[in-house]
């Protein structure tokens, strides 16, 4: 079974938004999935309560907890376990750093999260896992182009010696409609410049639990509009 921590130090990252859009992908990838509600919010749980599926399994996971949670889903079979963590540096967020194949390190792009992604960086480092940064909540282009605070992002994360996922999630309304229904904007819209977003970073992270290594960053040959998906380059 593979683990995927979700981490951020910082409140308001949006890391319960992609815990449960990498759920709801890996599902329909055929992954048998866990999804572990370490967050006291239990926002996964509340997403969980709206879906009419099964899958993927959410968890409520107590303090103190999460090991016992994770052999609870390999004993079930699963294929993957996506962890929510609080956003707060205590025990159960190294805990899950520690036993992931994959941390996933949620970020916007403003100098608040930027700065707190230092401390996460400096667990997920201590415990000698892998991390993704993925950049969430940014905003849209303008006249073709990227904002300056995206370019200036990649920039700041670029020196704290990850990677930064080479797909990333704007700002938009059909993220939070899909949760309110207890789904992914994905499988609400499947032809959306969301769906595409949520769809190709799942493609990344999936790329890197089970395949190695993960195939270089190209351009999708997408129009640059101002809604277009958020697609990182770094030349």
């Amino acid at each position: 079974m593979k683990t995927i921590a979700v981490l951020s130090r910082k409140g308001g990252t949006g890391k319960s938004t992609v815990a449960v859009h990498m759920a709801a992908a890996a599902v329909a990838a055929g992954k048998r999935c866990a999804l572990a509600d370490m967050d006291p919010q239990r926002s996964a749980l509340d997403w969980a309560r709206m879906r009419n599926s099964p899958w993927p399994r959410v968890i409520e996971g107590r303090p103190g907890a999460l090991f016992t949670v994770h052999r609870w889903s390999e004993r079930e079979g699963m294929d993957l376990m996506i962890v929510d963590t609080r956003a707060a540096a205590d025990a159960d967020a190294a805990e899950a750093a520690r036993m992931a194949d994959l941390c996933l390190i949620v970020v916007r792009p403003n100098f608040f999260d930027l700065q707190a992604a230092q401390r996460t960086v400096e667990l997920v480092v201590n415990m000698r896992r892998p991390g993704l940064f993925v950049l969430n909540q940014a905003p849209v282009r303008r006249n073709g182009s990227e904002p300056r605070v995206i370019r200036e992002a990649l920039e700041t994360l670029s020196g704290f010696g990850l990677p930064v996922a080479e797909i990333g999630l704007r700002q938009r309304s059909a993220y939070q409609s899909a949760i309110r229904l207890g789904l992914g904007a994905q499988e609400v819209q499947p032809d959306s410049q969301a769906a595409f977003e949520v769809n190709s970073l799942w493609q990344r992270v999936a790329e890197r639990l089970w395949t190695a290594p993960a195939r270089p960053y190209q351009a999708m040959g997408r129009s640059p509009d101002a809604d277009a998906p958020l697609e990182l380059s770094y030349g």
